[in-house]
């Protein structure tokens, strides 16, 4: 994902809707989503590999000049024409740092059968190098959650969850799942309205919505 931040001043009201002028002064472009966890791993001295789905256009040759300059960072990107980069524009009001809109260049939706298979078989081709692996949301589909759970699992690799799936049985087997306060009582069950609500359902094991069967 690349994060495009627009900076400018605004000054006036556009005469054709209610709406601010930007007035853009410059912009800035980094590595947004699992491109910034594998930049943060490779930060901490860590050697990561990079796995994901890119399409054929400019935001994809950005990402791929950024990632190339971690020296700590392999990325094993494919290239799907048909799918454009994800791209999120944020502009803001650089004096006084306000966020006025964003908008989201992307494709919501499954990859496609080809694509889907050429990112599992780049997976288990890296899965006997003991390293960290990034995968971005968008392209964890259950068939690729599955594959590279069964992979990691047979070297050891510890699986740490960011989940984003309605359906949470689809991370069976992960090392640590991380849900957030509106993710953990969908998984669970359980309230999560206090400290003690989140103590008690990450003590005992997530009843998952689909199977009723546990984490284990």
């Amino acid at each position: 994902m690349v994060d495009d931040f627009v900076y400018g001043e605004v000054s006036r009201i556009s005469p054709e809707a209610p709406a601010p002028i930007l007035a853009v002064t410059r912009n800035d472009l980094t590595v947004g989503g699992a491109g910034d966890v594998a930049r943060n791993i490779v930060a901490l001295g860590a050697r990561c590999i990079f796995l994901g789905v890119v399409g054929k256009d400019d935001a994809s040759c950005t990402l791929m000049r950024a990632l190339a300059a971690e020296p700590l960072l392999e990325p094993h990107l494919v290239v799907d024409p048909a799918r454009p980069t994800t791209r999120k524009v944020r502009f803001v009001s650089e004096h006084h740092s306000t966020h006025l809109l964003r908008a989201d260049c992307e494709l919501a939706q499954a990859l496609n059968a080809k694509t889907e298979k050429a990112l599992i078989d780049r997976t288990l081709a890296h899965c006997r190098v003991r390293r960290a692996w990034s995968c971005p949301t968008s392209t964890l589909t259950p068939r690729v959650i599955r594959h590279v759970i069964d992979a990691a699992k047979k070297q050891k690799i510890p699986i740490i969850v960011d989940p984003k799936a309605v359906d949470s049985s689809v991370y069976r087997g992960a090392t640590v799942i991380k849900p957030n306060r509106k993710e953990l009582p969908e998984a669970t069950r359980r309230r999560a309205d206090s400290d003690e609500d989140v103590r008690a359902s990450a003590l005992d094991p997530p009843v998952f919505k689909s199977t009723g069967r546990d984490l284990r």
